[in-house]
């Protein structure tokens, strides 16, 4: 299987930008994907220029790393400005060089994880997304950027409604970013048999594992929870997968603002080695 092995600079999240550069590059990886903020300070807020922009993919280049993708910002298109940051969003990441925006559809829990919002209400909310998502796409095409949509509820919540999202806003420039993870902590289903809905249109992954039944906020370094990654890997070796894999998270037992950078730096590399393996398996 022919993927690119990538880590997000989310992990290292509290702390610099740079550092986490240097963690990810020291642990092994050629590829990054670029978190949107780094001690709670946006990296690339709305109003950055196209010189701020250029500086920042200045900055990933010179860690000797290859930026495979962007996080989206914004995306609820029911807010005043929403079209705008979104379009913005995907000029940067032309600007970048970053191949790939991450997006994702609309939360549907008024109070996570049972009490949904009334149908009527979410019903709106839906068709405003893809209403939206169907206006930025014209533009992705144009700029030659990808956005992948992640399984985060809602429509987008798994493989089916992935599929369903895919096919409605009708675009080659919108494909998705499967999280085995996140289907298994938001929906309680088995990720290797959901990916088979959507593997298809799978142009990217979020590598996280998951351990125990749904909403247990239990996320093990990769391998070690119940998400079979090499699984998955199997069936979208089949669709000719050849996309990153991008690590997002990996705290286990520990609040993510109480890890160490030495032990980031330890569970990136581990998360890399198991990934290799993982794939020479396939």
């Amino acid at each position: 299987m022919d993927a690119k092995i990538a880590c997000e600079t989310l992990p290292y999240s509290e702390f610099p930008l740079e550092r986490a550069l240097e963690g990810i590059a020291t642990a092994g990886y050629e590829y990054v994907a670029l978190y949107s903020q780094h001690r709670k300070t946006d990296l690339l807020p709305p109003e950055a220029t196209d010189a701020r922009v250029k500086d920042l993919a200045a900055t990933v280049a010179n860690s000797g790393l290859q930026l495979c993708l962007i996080f989206a910002s914004g995306g609820d298109f029911e807010k005043d400005g929403a079209l705008e940051a979104y379009r913005r969003r995907l000029e940067v990441a032309a600007l970048m060089g970053a191949p790939l925006v991450m997006g994702w559809g609309p939360w549907e829990y008024k109070s996570w994880p049972d009490e949904k919002f009334p149908p009527e209400q979410w019903a709106q909310t839906s068709d405003n997304w893809f209403a939206g998502m169907m206006q930025v796409a014209p533009y992705a095409e144009e700029l030659g950027v990808q956005i992948v949509l992640k399984p985060h509820t809602g429509t987008t919540a798994f493989g089916k409604r992935l599929r369903e999202a895919i096919q409605r806003i009708g675009s080659p420039a919108v494909r998705v970013c499967y999280d085995g993870g996140n289907v298994h902590f938001y929906e309680g289903l088995d990720p290797a048999e959901d990916v088979r809905d959507c593997a298809e249109y799978v142009t990217a992954m979020c590598i996280k594992d998951h351990s125990g039944p749904r909403a247990n906020p239990l996320f093990p370094p990769p391998g070690e929870g119940d998400v079979d990654h090499p699984a998955i890997f199997r069936i979208l070796n089949e669709h000719g997968f050849n996309g990153p894999l991008m690590v997002e998270r990996f705290e286990g037992e520990y609040a993510k603002a109480d890890m160490s950078l030495e032990l980031i730096d330890e569970r990136a590399r581990a998360a890399r080695i198991y990934l290799e393996e993982a794939l020479a398996s396939v």
